[in-house]
């Protein structure tokens, strides 16, 4: 399984900060698209990260019906006020 893969078993708010941060987005911009405070992106990207790295260690057997298209996480954020 490669990262791609893995990102897209990720519950979705975990897969789009993975997504947005990898893209180069700032974390102000990723809370903003997650509808968190910004405070709370370290600890959420720590998160991910761990649940990112188990998968690629120990892959899980997955339904492809039941895994999100990576297109539809990475969808950039609105811009405030939009």
């Amino acid at each position: 399984m490669d990262r791609a893969d893995a990102v897209r078993l990720l519950p979705e708010a975990y897969a789009r900060a993975l997504i947005l941060r990898d893209q180069g987005y700032r974390d102000a911009r990723i809370a903003a698209a997650l509808g968190i405070v910004p405070e709370a992106i370290g600890p959420l990207l720590r998160l991910a990260e761990a649940k990112l790295q188990r998968f690629l260690d120990d892959p899980p057997e997955v339904d492809d019906h039941l895994v999100i298209p990576l297109e539809q996480l990475a969808e950039p954020p609105e811009p405030p006020g939009s």
